[in-house]
């Protein structure tokens, strides 16, 4: 009996385990579509409009509503590396190198300021401490350096702040694509979509999070196939558990005069291991790897170990009903 409880656990952590990499391993891929999509998770809005109004006027206008908080606004012309930005409260921020990331001061300040990755920040100028970007006959101060250790679009990036005061970008807003996002989601869509005038209005990304629609899957069907294998893992344990048990199952009349009272207690018994086995595992993967969305991932093991115990309970019934 021991043995079997034993190689049940052993066998449920390996899985769980194994199921915590392939997670690992699509958390790697958004992470590097974020710094792809200059820090804007999947949740941002693009907006297209015909407006003949400034970066300044929409700065102003946006200043003005205080129901907008926790977002920012990208200002981009099409296949450009210069992003302008305006935000308000907490946002979605990237990895940095060195520095800081653009604050509620900087979007309200008259003098921009400007963050960099890290393939441009080489070519600052230096002459003291403090870094400079050449942008057209000005040069603005460097804040801070985006990045880490894999190459990204993120590393040829350059942001620079604007505010209802200035903006470096002449250009009427026709000519920019406005990008949007919030943390942890953005609110207020038909304020910012009519504020901007917007022709139209879209996600950046298709919804490519797990159990938001089918794009998920043409995005991610590596990680959907990966899935359907864990799950087969799971019952295939499931399934040698009831295998080492059918001397047991057999003579179920020998322990109790009552087989729904085997039937329980039995349940019992495999609820509570498969349950360590589960969360050991989970735990020494989300320990040992790379974990971005730890809510999911709890989620999708919690899953998996419902799917577990209804199985088994099935098959433990259907065993049950053969033998007696």
């Amino acid at each position: 009996m021991l043995k079997r409880k034993s190689l049940l656990v052993v066998l449920l952590v390996l899985v769980a385990f194994l199921g915590v990499f392939f997670f690992s391993q699509m958390n790697r891929v958004v992470y590097q579509d974020l710094l792809n999509h200059a820090g804007l998770t999947t949740n941002a809005q693009v907006i297209k409009t015909k407006s003949k109004e400034t970066i300044v006027t929409a700065n102003q206008e946006l200043a003005k509503k205080s129901q907008l908080t926790d977002y920012q606004v990208q200002y981009r012309q099409p296949h450009s590396h210069t992003i302008f930005m305006y935000g308000a409260g907490n946002f979605k921020t990237l990895p940095l190198i060195s520095g800081r990331f653009f604050s509620d001061s900087d979007f309200s300040s008259p003098v921009p300021v400007a963050v960099v990755g890290q393939t441009v920040a080489k070519k600052l100028y230096s002459p003291t401490n403090q870094s400079y970007l050449k942008y057209g006959d000005r040069y603005l101060s460097v804040i801070g350096v985006v990045g880490n250790k894999k190459n990204s679009q993120l590393d040829k990036m350059i942001f620079i702040s604007t505010s209802p005061q200035q903006s470096l970008a002449a250009q009427s807003l026709s000519h920019f694509e406005i990008r949007l996002d919030g943390k942890p989601k953005l609110a207020h869509l038909s304020t910012f979509k009519s504020l901007f005038q917007a022709t139209s209005m879209k996600h950046l990304l298709p919804q490519s999070t797990p159990f938001v629609g089918l794009a998920w899957l043409q995005e991610y069907w590596w990680f959907g196939g990966a899935l359907i294998l864990i799950i087969a893992l799971f019952i295939g344990v499931v399934e040698l558990w009831l295998i080492l048990a059918r001397r047991m199952l057999k003579t179920a009349g020998f322990y109790t005069d009552d087989t729904k009272d085997f039937y329980w207690r039995e349940l019992r018994h495999f609820a509570l291991w498969a349950l360590l086995g589960i969360t050991v595992g989970g735990l020494i993967g989300a320990w040992q790897l790379y974990i971005l969305q730890y809510d999911l991932l709890a989620l999708i093991l919690g899953s998996n170990y419902l799917v577990c115990l209804l199985y088994y309970g099935l098959r433990l019934r259907h065993t049950l009903k053969l033998t007696h």
